[in-house]
C-alpha cells in the first residue's frame, strides 16, 4: 500500500473530519487517504517543475542575451542588411561605426537608394564619429550637407578636418573642398583642389566641368573652353560640358560655334530625364530634380538667344 507518512503526508486519521466521514460512508478509509496525498504530492511535484522550468527560462534568457551582447554589432549588421530596420538595427549597433556611416548614406541618399532626410543623416554621421572618430567617409559627408545647407563656413571647415584625418585615401574630399572654395569665391583653392582631383581620376567629367566654371569665374575663358574640351575628349560630351564650352566661346566672341555647340547641348538635354540629373548632383533633394532639369534648359536658351 503507498504510505503517506513517507511523502509527508498526513494519515488519514489526520485528515479533516468531513474527508474521514465521506471516507467512511462509502466504505473506502484508507483509498481515499491514499488518493489526497498523492494529489498533494503531485501538486507539490507540478510546483518544483515549475520552479526548474522557470529557472532553466531564466538561464536560457540570460545566455541569449548574453550571446546578444557580445555579438549585437553583427546582429545589427543582419537586420540593416536583410530588412534596414533603422531603430533595431541602431538599438543593437555598440562599436560599428561603419554600419552608422552606412544608415546616414541611406537617410543621405546614396546612390539614389534610401530616403532623403539631412537630419537624420547628420544624426547618423556624428554617431559614427563617436564611435570611432577616424572613420572615413563621416566628416566628408557632414561637410556635403553643409555645402547643400549653404553653410560654406561649416563645410569647409568639416571637410579639412577630413582631409587632415584621411589625407589622399579617399580622393573625393578634394573634389568636394573644391566646390566649397568655388562658392566661396576663393578661385585658386578650388582650381588647385580640382586640378589634385582630376590627377587621380581624370575621366571624371564632372571635375572637367567645374574647373571649367571655375575659369569662367575668373574671365579665363580660354581656360574655360580648354578645359571643357579636355573633359569631352576624356569622358565624352554631354549636355553640362557641352553648355559650359558654348558659353565660353560666347564670351569669346565666336558665336557661330557657340550656337552649333549650344544646340548640340539643347538636343542632349532634352533626352535627359530626371534620374540623369539626380546622378549629376548626388546629395541634393530628389523633388528638385525636376526643377533642376527645367533650369538647365532654361540656361541653354538663355544663352542661345545671346547668339541669334
Amino acid at each position: 500500500m503507498y504510505s503517506a507518512e513517507i511523502h509527508g503526508c498526513k494519515p488519514v486519521d489526520e485528515l479533516p473530519t468531513v474527508a474521514k466521514r465521506i471516507d467512511t460512508y462509502h466504505g473506502r478509509k484508507s483509498v481515499v487517504g491514499d488518493l489526497l496525498c498523492a494529489h498533494r504530492t503531485r501538486l507539490k511535484h507540478n510546483s518544483d517543475m515549475a520552479r526548474r522550468n522557470k529557472i532553466l527560462t531564466i538561464l536560457f534568457s540570460a545566455a541569449i542575451v548574453g550571446v546578444g551582447f557580445i555579438y549585437s554589432d553583427s546582429l545589427a549588421r543582419f537586420v540593416w542588411k536583410e530588412y534596414q530596420f533603422v531603430k533595431l538595427a541602431t538599438a543593437l549597433n555598440r562599436n560599428d561605426a561603419l554600419l552608422f556611416v552606412k544608415i546616414g548614406n541611406y537617410y543621405f541618399n546614396v546612390r539614389n537608394s534610401g530616403a532623403y532626410d539631412l537630419a537624420e543623416a547628420e544624426k547618423y554621421f556624428m554617431r559614427a564619429l563617436n564611435t570611432d572618430p577616424n572613420i572615413r567617409d563621416a566628416w566628408h559627408q557632414l561637410a556635403r550637407i553643409d555645402f547643400l545647407r549653404g553653410n560654406l563656413d561649416g563645410a569647409l571647415e568639416k571637410i579639412n578636418r577630413q582631409i587632415d584625418i584621411h589625407g589622399e585615401s579617399f580622393m573625393a574630399s578634394f573634389y568636394i573642398r573644391g566646390l566649397i572654395y568655388g562658392y566661396r569665391r576663393d578661385f585658386y583653392e578650388a582650381e588647385r583642389d580640382f586640378n589634385a582631383f582630376l590627377e587621380w581620376s581624370p575621366a571624371n567629367w564632372a571635375a572637367h566641368n567645374d574647373l571649367a566654371w571655375i575659369y569662367f569665374q575668373k574671365g579665363d575663358f580660354e581656360k574655360a573652353e580648354a578645359t571643357a574640351r579636355r573633359g569631352m575628349e576624356r569622358a565624352g560630351e554631354n549636355a553640362w560640358l557641352l553648355t559650359s564650352l558654348g558659353v565660353a566661346l560666347l564670351n569669346l566672341g565666336r558665336n557661330d560655334e557657340a550656337r552649333s555647340v549650344l544646340e548640340k547641348a539643347m538636343a542632349l538635354a532634352g533626352g535627359l530625364d530626371e534620374a540623369d540629373w539626380m546622378k549629376a548632383y548626388p546629395g541634393n533633394d530628389p523633388r528638385l530634380a525636376g526643377r533642376g532639369l527645367a533650369l538647365m534648359k532654361e540656361t541653354i536658351t538663355y544663352n542661345l538667344g545671346l547668339v541669334k
